[in-house]
Parts: C-alpha cells; sequence; structure tokens
C-alpha cells in the first residue's frame, strides 16, 4: 500500500470518527441542557396544554396536544366555542372531526395526513431525544447561522420519508429552529418552526413558545401553558370513536 492511500484511508477513518463524535458530543450536551432524555422518556405519555394565535393576531383559542409513546398522538383545537377539530392517530392509523364540514362524525385520514397527525407524536419526544432507537437517523450538518447567532446542525431522516433539521444553540445547546420536508400528494412540502422562551419545570427545560414562519413572515403561534406528564391516558383516547347514530 502507497503512502498516499495509506493517507487516504487514514484521513476518511478519522473523518468518520470525528464526525461520529461531534454528533454525540452535541446530543449529550443537548440531552443535559433539555434536563436529561432518560427522565423525558421515562413519561409514557403527555399532555400539552396550550393557546393557538393566527399569524395575523386575533383570539388565542384552546389547543391540546396529548402524545403517548410510541406513536400515539390526538390534537383537539376549539376553534369555536362548542366546536372542536380533532386529528389523531392511533398507532396504525389516522382520523379526524372537522366540525367545519357539517358533521361531528370521524374520518378516516388517508395516507397524508395520517402521517401529518403522527408527526405530532415527535412534539416532545424528538429525533434528538431518542436519538435513532425509533429508526430515524441522524447526521451533523456542520454550523450555520441564525439571526446573527451561531448554531449546529443535525438532520433526521425519519423511517416514513420525513426530513427534519434541527438547529441547536452553540452555547445553550437549545433548539432554536426546525425545518421539516416531507412528501404531501406527490408535492414537497417545507416548515419552518421556532421554539423559544424555554423554562425548566420539575427538572425539564422546554419551549413554552412555538412559531411557524414562511419566509419569516409569522404564519401562527402555540403559546404553551402546561406540559402535564402524570395524567394517564388510556389507548382508546387515540382510537376513532363509532359514528353517531
Amino acid at each position: 500500500m502507497t503512502r498516499a492511500l495509506i493517507f487516504l484511508v487514514t484521513f476518511t477513518v478519522c473523518s468518520g470518527l470525528t464526525h461520529s463524535q461531534t454528533l454525540q458530543s452535541i446530543l449529550t450536551e443537548y440531552h443535559k441542557a433539555i434536563g436529561g432524555a432518560e427522565k423525558l422518556l421515562a413519561f409514557q405519555s403527555v399532555i400539552v396544554r396550550a393557546k393557538s394565535q393566527g399569524g395575523g393576531g386575533g383570539q388565542k383559542r384552546p389547543m391540546t396536544f396529548t402524545i403517548k409513546l410510541p406513536d400515539k398522538a390526538r390534537l383537539d383545537y376549539a376553534f369555536q366555542p362548542g366546536l372542536t377539530y380533532i386529528q389523531a392517530f392511533d398507532g396504525t392509523s389516522g382520523w379526524t372531526v372537522q366540525p367545519w364540514t357539517g358533521s361531528l362524525d370521524p374520518q378516516p385520514l388517508n395516507e397524508d395526513n395520517a402521517k401529518d397527525a403522527k408527526r405530532i407524536a415527535k412534539m416532545v419526544h424528538n429525533d434528538l431525544i431518542t436519538n435513532g432507537k425509533d429508526g430515524s437517523k441522524l447526521d451533523y450538518k456542520g454550523k450555520d447561522e441564525i439571526e446573527g447567532s451561531e448554531v449546529y446542525k443535525i438532520e433526521a431522516i425519519r423511517k416514513d420519508g420525513t426530513a427534519i433539521t434541527y438547529f441547536l444553540d452553540v452555547d445553550s445547546y437549545l433548539i432554536v429552529k426546525t425545518t421539516t420536508k416531507y412528501t404531501e400528494s406527490g408535492v414537497l412540502v417545507e416548515s419552518d418552526m421556532f421554539p423559544s422562551d424555554y423554562k425548566t419545570v420539575n427538572g425539564l427545560t422546554l419551549p413554552y413558545t412555538i412559531e411557524t414562519k414562511t419566509n419569516g413572515e409569522v404564519n401562527g403561534a402555540n403559546y404553551i401553558e402546561v406540559y402535564d406528564f402524570t395524567t394517564k391516558v388510556e389507548d382508546a383516547f387515540f382510537t376513532m370513536p363509532a359514528k353517531k347514530q
């Protein structure tokens, strides 16, 4: 083996090791920053109660995210008094209730919309928390800059093809932005979320404001009031109920 080839092989191996060590070191610091990944994963379910507001401002309306590991999720949004939109995933399939259609009967979701409902399950127990144990593949993508602040970039590719890039502040190691890309009805969809207003409650540091933006403009925001890790949630809560007779 020539010296040049030995150098090339050594460089390639060392680069791979450094890349892997960088990823794991960032994840370790992130886990410390939020209060411990294992501590968060020990809670099998979480209820997130929030107020939702559109990008143009206006009234804040109640919204509840209910999540149960590994993949059950449900969103309840009271868009009018007495009328609640529901989007849920029971671990296998999704369903919805859309009162504006004139019916309160639950309807099954198509495959694309079911995936959208399932993504709610990663709202708290994200890909960096599970660290690939659920089949997601993580990759360190180097550094970037957001509004003048330096960030680390970690990309997660999920089993369903969804790609999410997490941007972590280099000082706090907290997530300041996520970019999600997936295909819906053959069309690439891309969305940005900006978690902020981090607070430490019961040893866990979590965001209490989550904004969505397009081209720098705020489309909407969720203002979280409480993370409930103590209330037990039964599997039946995520199951599509029978239609009313």
